[in-house]
């Protein structure tokens, strides 16, 4: 009977151990959740195992920004080559033959020259001396003593004036016009350049003026002439 005693309690005893077992839920929703949460881990409840590390937070998507792998550094290998460098041109510069040089003396009259540009410019330089006026003016003095004084002013003749026009010689059809007084100014030189090939007629007018007049055109084979002058009023 003792045996059967023993045998007895042993059976209550492990049912005792089963229902015990029995009513230990595990732990809802994310272990790591519930582990940090919990702070000291393990199952609630339990004793567990104080001073457990947090675990690393994964990143996630929030909605606004995505997780993505970072781009990888692409390393550009240096060149070995550089750019080449054309060498440096030297301009040549153009020798100029005079086609025409002349002083002229204008009293209200005119000339005119033909001519066939076939490698422009074509280049009209010109130095001007128009006829001078004087005249003696008289005037009081206003310091001290009003005494009367004269003086003689020299200025341009109100009637000297001078222009060059190039024109088609067939139509008549004005190309370009350069000049002296009467709108053009009173600079003692001036010059006029053609940029265009062409025939062309050259007009020169004027009054109570000489002009210095030097036309110039590239030295070509069909284009030839003298030596170059140097003009008075070195334009």
């Amino acid at each position: 009977m003792t045996g059967k005693r023993v045998v007895i309690v042993g059976v209550i005893i492990l049912v005792a151990m089963v229902c015990l077992t029995g009513c230990i839920a595990p732990p809802k929703g994310n272990p790591e959740q519930n582990n940090a949460q919990g702070g000291t881990g393990g199952i609630q409840g339990g004793g567990g195992i104080a001073g457990t590390p947090t675990p690393t937070q994964v990143p996630i998507e929030t909605g606004f920004i995505t997780p993505a792998t970072p781009f990888p550094v692409v390393t550009t290998p240096a060149s070995g080559t550089s750019g080449t460098r054309l060498p440096d041109v030297t301009p040549v510069a153009t020798e100029y033959v005079a086609i025409y040089y002349n002083t002229i003396a204008l009293k209200n009259n005119r000339t005119a020259y033909n001519y066939d540009l076939k490698r422009p410019p074509l280049v009209i330089e010109m130095c001007f001396f128009p006829n001078m006026t004087s005249r003696t003016i008289w005037y009081e003095s206003n310091t001290g003593e009003r005494e009367e004084r004269t003086e003689t002013v020299t200025t341009i003749s109100p009637y000297a004036w001078f222009e060059v026009t190039v024109r088609d010689p067939v139509t008549g059809q004005v190309i370009a016009e350069e000049g002296f007084s009467r709108g053009y100014g009173t600079e003692t030189g001036k010059d006029l350049t053609i940029r265009s090939p062409g025939k062309y007629l050259i007009e020169f007018s004027g009054n109570e003026i000489r002009t210095e007049i030097q036309i110039k055109v590239p030295k070509t084979e069909v284009q030839t002439g003298e030596l170059l002058r140097n003009m008075s009023c070195s334009i």
